[in-house]
């Protein structure tokens, strides 16, 4: 589980995090994948990765929550990317 940020807003039942890590000197790895879980504190998952935006030190992620969880419940709370492998990495051997 790596930090993502903290919540700032809900816009459109949607959630805008700023990353607290600083994403220069060859570290763009730190940056998620879109598509990616996005879980809180308690390992339940909030949503996906939608979309990231804003200066490259310092982005802005927007957070796609999944049904039935309410956006603004988790404005000014961490969140977190869920780091277990997915399918990407299945999928990969697969096709070598």
């Amino acid at each position: 589980m790596k930090r993502l940020g903290t919540a700032l807003h809900a816009v459109q039942n949607k959630l805008i995090v700023q990353s607290e890590q600083a994403v220069g000197n060859g570290s763009e790895n730190n940056i998620p994948r879109t598509n990616s879980w996005v879980v809180d504190q308690k390992r339940t998952r909030v949503g996906k990765v939608f979309d990231i935006f804003g200066p490259i030190n310092h982005p802005y992620i927007i957070v796609r929550p999944n049904r039935g969880v309410d956006a603004a419940a988790h404005v000014g709370k961490k969140l977190y990317v869920d780091e277990a492998p997915g399918r990407d990495s299945k999928w990969k051997k697969s096709r070598s």
